[in-house]
């Protein structure tokens, strides 16, 4: 089991393939306070090349991370820190969610030719059009439904049952449209990962209360060099709309939408999203798609 200490702390990782003159993947879990899956089928994509994955500190087998340090600074110093000691000279740059959020915060700090692309899935970049697409979706639930949420947010009750069902029959909408695979994320065991989502977006997917709920990196897509493909599901909660947007407004920006998915897009369509991936990987590198 691979671990990385580092000035922060203690890193766990995974890797998949073979170093080759082919960039590497460095692959961003969603969140904030998630995990990586070392058998997600995104290491699929490690195919005459490496894939890295790892999760980031505060969360899962990682390293402890104090209040004081749940900041996007402490995760990009984090990332940092493993590509010197992965020894990447080059590399492909890519993250679902909170991931991309990431992808994105370590590309502006460190606009390097290090980084061949970016592949930005179902991405927050701005939690105001985060919080314009939840409030959209949401006026599609029942009206009950919406009630629900309204008062349990007026109230601070976002712990309390009929919240969490309302929760779920949300997710199973626009978040995870597996009900096994959904009840599986739901209870997955990770309390020190939900007390930074907590701290840093909120309560729930609903709306953002944290630290991150003002960030907003729209304004920098112009400053970002690198070919950059975003992905989006036909149901995700990072609408596509949203998703073709925001690839109109970067220099080298992609836009693709994968039908019948929603936001977990690995555990729903992971053979679909590969294969976009890999076609944009092959357009960067001016190789030829074997798909």
């Amino acid at each position: 089991m691979p671990f990385i200490e580092h000035a922060l702390g203690r890193t766990h990782y995974t890797v998949r393939g073979h170093r080759s003159k082919r960039p590497a993947i460095v692959w961003l879990h969603g969140g904030p306070g998630g995990m990586h899956n070392p058998k997600s089928r995104l290491f699929d994509l490690a195919e005459g090349r490496q894939v890295y994955s790892y999760t980031q500190m505060g969360s899962g087998k990682s390293g402890d991370l104090p209040a004081h340090r749940r900041t996007i600074a402490t995760f990009v110093k984090e990332l940092r820190a493993l590509t010197r000691a992965w020894e990447l000279e080059q590399f492909h740059l890519m993250g679902g969610s909170w991931g991309a959020t990431l992808a994105l915060e370590y590309y502006l700090r460190y606009p390097t030719r290090q980084i061949k692309s970016l592949v930005l899935q179902s991405p927050m970049l701005s939690a105001h059009d985060w919080q314009k697409d939840a409030n959209r979706l949401i006026k599609q639930l029942s009206k009950d439904d919406q009630k629900v949420i309204r008062y349990c947010h007026e109230i601070d009750a976002t712990d309390s049952a009929i919240y969490q069902a309302v929760m779920r029959r949300y997710y199973r909408k626009h978040v995870l449209r597996n009900d096994e695979k959904l009840d599986a994320m739901l209870h997955r065991k990770n309390p020190r990962g939900g007390a930074i989502y907590q701290y840093m977006w909120g309560p729930s997917e609903f709306v953002a209360t944290g630290t991150l709920k003002d960030h907003d990196r729209t304004g920098d897509f112009a400053a970002v060099e690198a070919p950059t493909l975003i992905v989006c599901g036909e149901h995700d909660e990072a609408t596509p709309d949203t998703g073709r947007r925001y690839a109109k407004a970067f220099p080298q920006g992609h836009f693709e939408m994968i039908r019948g998915a929603s936001h977990a897009i690995w555990e729903e369509k992971p053979e679909q999203l590969g294969r976009k991936i890999t076609a944009f990987l092959s357009e960067v590198e001016g190789t030829a798609s074997t798909n």
